[in-house]
């Protein structure tokens, strides 16, 4: 039966995770348009001053682009910025259910998440801008449901996730009942809240922990993904919004990102972060997945 959900997406890709638990699996990517954070904070010089910011994304002309992957690289403010802006609504697809898993189907190895030489199972990932967004939560069950029909169905999903939107009680019972309780199958929520020190968000609108305590309670694993700049501002932070999520019963571990939107400017601050954060007890993250809009110089996909 046609699903009558239409799908609002920036890009699809296949490429390798480079964070976390699931670093260097093959996975297959649908990055969704919309997102309610801005992050203008992300490499400027003063995150917490947004007269002083400087957003690359609002000045470039894109008269001349009609292809997400023809965009630079933006190093201040957020680096998926074409996701959410309304300036780049024209590079948007619209798609129907169908439609958009014959355009992920076409990325696959085979067209298969079970690679056909080696067996290699590949992950899907659903990222954005936010895809926690209605109506994106009713728009991933939707094209799991459909590769279903195909007898293609993703045995791993990671969802990206800024951690601030509630989960609906349709997405957290299709969790349940696929994946936490049916062996072989995960689904794994990559967090990462925005810090008032880094992104320029503010607690009030980017720390919502009882909502993703109500994550946590699907039984599904995580991680928490915080992108601090060595300031003592971001590792305070860390610290007390970790234990908030602790207190809401959300035990995933704790990852570092220094800011960078490009490998260069992530090597700046690499080092110094990497040292601090194992003294404090977290994981480190030095690297991420390449974007097929840079291959050079990204340390895309995965929003920071």
């Amino acid at each position: 039966m046609s699903s009558n959900i239409g799908l609002k997406y920036s890009e699809t890709f296949y490429s390798a995770q480079g964070e976390g638990q699931y670093i260097g699996i093959p996975s297959l990517w649908m990055r969704f348009f919309l997102c309610n954070l801005q992050c203008h904070g992300f490499g400027q010089e003063d995150p917490t001053n947004p007269d002083t910011y400087e957003l690359p994304y609002e000045q470039i002309d894109i008269s001349h682009i009609t292809d997400v992957r023809e965009l630079p690289v933006f190093d201040k403010g957020c680096d998926s910025s074409y996701t959410w802006s309304r300036k780049y609504r024209h590079l948007i697809s619209t798609r129907t259910v169908e439609d958009g898993v014959n355009e992920l189907t076409e990325l696959l190895p085979g067209g298969m998440f079970v690679h056909p030489k080696t067996g290699q199972e590949v992950h899907m990932v659903f990222t954005g801008g936010e895809p926690l967004l209605q109506p994106t939560q009713p728009g991933m069950i939707a094209v799991l449901k459909e590769f279903n029909n195909r007898n293609n169905f993703p045995n791993f999903v990671t969802v990206e996730t800024n951690g601030t939107r509630e989960i609906s009680d349709e997405l957290f019972d299709y969790i349940k009942e696929n994946y936490s309780d049916v062996d072989g199958r995960e689904w794994y929520w990559s967090l990462s809240p925005k810090l008032w020190s880094t992104a320029g968000e503010k607690s009030k609108k980017a720390i919502k922990p009882e909502f993703v305590g109500k994550y946590a309670q699907t039984g599904a694993n995580g991680q928490l993904k915080f992108v601090v700049n060595g300031s003592k501002e971001s590792w305070e932070e860390v610290e007390t919004y970790t234990q908030m999520y602790r207190d809401c019963g959300v035990d995933y571990p704790v990852w570092i990102m220094g800011v960078g939107g490009t490998l260069e400017g992530l090597k700046i601050t690499e080092a110094d972060i990497a040292d601090e954060a194992i003294d404090r007890g977290y994981s480190c993250l030095l690297y991420t997945s390449p974007s097929p809009r840079d291959l050079s110089t990204s340390r895309m996909p995965s929003s920071a």
